[in-house]
């Protein structure tokens, strides 16, 4: 750079001097400054004062905090079936206050024990059956033992199946409302195992009250005298 620099000014004053020689003293000023003026312009800019090239601005990174455009997923839990309509409570509770005084009508079991609840229907709330039963039976009873048949109709108790408890009976069937009892009798000698005496007795609800297809026989019963 300073080689440069020393030959452009030699040049330049070379032509000063040419131009000294050769113009007028009114002309030399304005051909000298020319002179050096053209020169001046071809010199090369220091680096110094060269622009710097433009630099870039550093791309921002992506803050954290920033929301992030991914949706978090919530797990769906599956939907729970509900309960069908007939898996409530029972229709007829045997520890009931209805239930209790029924059987405290039936009277007293052999020995002088009170009637326990036995085989029952089984209807559950709010489908409850138009008829409803439980058998009062003897505690620790056997094939032989008094039991009697109670009925129910809209949570009420509405009658007996028979007038005294009978043996050997027991339910066989039901629907919304009916109940059909086997009731069975000794007619002779025979085995307690093997009564002799045989009827079904089905018991409906007809809208006001209790029917049966036919008379329970007095000897399901009256076996007590």
């Amino acid at each position: 750079m300073m080689n440069t620099l020393a030959r452009v000014t030699v040049g330049a004053v070379a032509v000063l001097a040419l131009a000294t020689g050769c113009s007028d003293d009114n002309s030399i000023g304005a051909t000298a400054s020319s002179a050096i003026d053209s020169v001046t312009a071809q010199l090369p800019t220091r680096a110094s004062e060269q622009q710097a090239p433009e630099q870039q601005a550093p791309q921002q990174e992506a803050s954290s905090d920033e929301p992030s455009t991914e949706q978090e997923v919530t797990p769906v839990s599956e939907p729970v079936d509900p309960l069908p309509s007939d898996q409530g409570d029972a229709c007829l509770d045997p520890s009931s206050a209805v239930v209790q005084n029924a059987l405290a009508s039936v009277g007293t079991a052999p020995r002088g024990d009170a009637f326990v609840p036995g085989q029952s229907s089984v209807g559950t709330k709010p489908n409850c059956p138009e008829l409803e039963w439980i058998m009062a039976s003897t505690p620790g009873a056997t094939g032989s033992s008094p039991e009697n048949l109670m009925l129910f109709h809209d949570g009420k108790f509405v009658q007996l199946g028979t007038p005294k408890p009978s043996a050997f009976g027991y339910v066989t069937g039901s629907t919304d409302d009916s109940v059909t009892v086997h009731y069975s009798w000794l007619v002779g000698d025979e085995p307690n195992c093997c009564p002799q005496g045989n009827a079904d007795v089905t018991f409906t609800w007809d809208g006001s009250g209790v029917v049966s297809d036919i008379p329970v026989p007095d000897k399901a019963w009256n076996f007590h005298e």
